[in-house]
């Protein structure tokens, strides 16, 4: 920490791989909205305040050249999706009692961390003589495995991936302590924020062509096809080409601005945990300083600030707040989140057959696909209605599952994604604990308290589930392969009320799109330039 210093106007907690990407789409995604709200934080913060200086405290490393630069911009991840994407190669080998797993883990793979792994047997029959086995029921010190998990309660190992979504429909708004009118006004600034479009793949031909099919299969029935909005511009260099935006977008110049000493006002700290909030001992209800460690040194500091802002997401805020000492009766409460139905098809040949009458669609006449190799992918959406309780995306994108691989060529492939919502209960929740039921020490791969996770779907859930997989299967205009449904975290309440504390502003977003997110964190940096303009 030799050029750090140890006071500032506004800390900023964040959590996960800061180099990982916003993500472009403002519909359900498996990628983080963090960065986004951090930076609505920074950006609202050093653009009003003249002279304020903001420290955001990340854990994980910045991996771009270009701070909070959107990985996907990278050419190769825009020319292969499956590089960006999850593809899992697994050999396991035995010799001389040594176990070798190797992995092929790529960025979205990589950028997933499990939180809360249930218990399972240690048994492994590579392993062999007098090598050491794992116990069943392990403790979990320093790692994902809960030995305190349900199985039947878990949430895909509660893995710490944000999900991102579209833009609320009035329906969703019910519940905003934003009033409408008000949350509307947010929405659109944030939009300017994230760079939102609609228009950017008009020109595609898979574009065109799955939007037709699906307005021809969908008219009727009242429902229509529209393109996804997207935190997205063409290249103005080259036009095959996406500029996705990212945590740079919304800082923007700001990103460099300088104090009247010449100070940087802005400043990113990664590979660096915020253990806990300090409270004044002397001003009941105010918090002193953030405690933070070296992830590299395990060395550990306190920096002072006027105002301390959590945006660590629906499990590590919480995390956080609970080993800050500050255990309101929400506290982890409200756990939600939505159903997924997937499923990958092929384009009919029928459909194909009808771009070979245009033959501008592709100048290779020894191409048998009439689609060019640089034909940007299809970005097509179903909003959510009251007659159609879902949002559905038919598109190509990079996942941690849906890989297409060598077999088939990419351009004659499409994803289909159905999300819905889920019931509110406050009896799903997440637990914190540092030891487990049998006493014994219990806690992450940081040091920190263990999560973990109770949660229950309703009969309401399970019926939505059901008929989302079915519209699937309905789905006349190409044949479907393969289908999943999972269920992802998030919070249902916006804002928790910290009682006796005036401090800190919470980012409880992972319910939220991203645009719903900044529209969020925009009210909440609002608060927070009153509060230093009253110190």
């Amino acid at each position: 920490m030799n050029n750090l210093d140890l006071d500032y106007d506004v800390f900023i907690a964040g959590s996960g791989p800061l180099g990982y990407f916003i993500l472009s789409l403002l519909y359900a995604r498996q990628f983080s909205d963090l960065p986004a709200l951090r930076a609505t934080y920074a950006r609202q913060i050093l653009e009003t305040h003249e002279s304020a200086r903001v420290l955001m405290v990340e854990v994980g490393a910045q991996e771009s050249p270009v701070v909070g630069m959107n990985l996907k911009n990278e050419v190769k991840y825009q020319k292969d999706f499956d590089a960006f994407s999850e593809h899992l190669y697994s050999r396991k080998s035995s010799f001389m009692h040594i176990h070798f797993e190797q992995f092929t883990a790529h960025i979205i793979r990589g950028a997933m961390q499990p939180m809360s792994i249930p218990p399972a047997g240690g048994f492994l029959s590579a392993l062999q003589g007098d090598a050491w086995s794992q116990p069943e029921g392990r403790s979990s010190v320093a790692s994902p495995y809960n030995p305190d998990q349900d199985h039947t309660q878990a949430l895909g190992y509660g893995a710490v991936t944000r999900t991102v979504g579209a833009e609320p429909h009035d329906d969703e708004l019910i519940q905003s302590p934003i009033e409408r009118s008000e949350m509307r006004k947010l929405l659109e600034r944030g939009k300017k924020l994230l760079n939102v479009h609609t228009d950017q793949f008009d020109t595609s031909i898979r574009h065109q062509l799955v939007k037709k099919a699906l307005t021809d299969a969908y008219q009727s029935r009242g429902i229509n096809a529209t393109n996804l909005p997207l935190a997205a511009e063409r290249s103005k260099v080259n036009d095959t080409l996406i500029d996705w935006s990212g945590m740079n977008t919304v800082l923007g110049k700001f990103i460099d601005a300088k104090d009247a000493f010449g100070r940087n006002r802005f400043k990113l700290l990664t590979e660096y945990l915020v253990v806990k909030f300090e409270a004044d001992p002397d001003v009941p209800g105010k918090i002193k300083s953030a405690l933070v460690r070296n992830l590299r040194t395990r060395k550990e500091e306190e920096i002072k600030a006027k105002v301390f802002i959590a945006t660590c997401g629906v499990i590590c805020t919480p995390q956080l707040l609970w080993n800050s000492g500050i255990r309101h009766k929400a506290l982890g409460c409200f756990l939600t989140g939505h159903s997924h139905s997937f499923c990958q098809v092929v384009l009919r040949k029928t459909l194909l057959d009808t771009l070979k009458t245009n033959s501008s669609t592709n100048s290779d006449p020894k191409d048998e696909i009439p689609i060019p190799l640089d034909d940007l992918e299809p970005q097509v959406g179903i909003p959510y209605s009251p007659s159609h309780p879902f949002h559905t995306q038919f598109h190509r994108d990079a996942f941690s599952y849906g890989d297409v691989g060598p077999q088939i060529d990419q351009r004659v492939v499409l994803d289909i994604r159905y999300f819905c919502m889920l019931e509110v209960q406050e009896s799903n929740r997440i637990s914190f604990a540092t030891e487990d039921r049998l006493g014994r020490p219990n806690t992450d791969i940081y040091g920190m308290p263990q999560p973990t996770f109770h949660f229950k779907t309703t009969a309401k859930d399970n019926q939505l589930a059901q008929m989302e997989a079915q519209g699937l299967e309905t789905i006349q205009i190409r044949q479907w392969q393969t289908k999943i449904r999972e269920y992802e975290p998030k919070k249902a309440i916006q804002f928790i009320p910290i009682y006796g504390f005036t401090v800190p502003p919470l980012g409880s977003t992972v319910s939220n799109p991203t645009l719903t997110a900044v529209a969020y964190a925009l009210q909440g940096a609002d608060d927070v330039l009153r509060v230093l303009q009253a110190i």
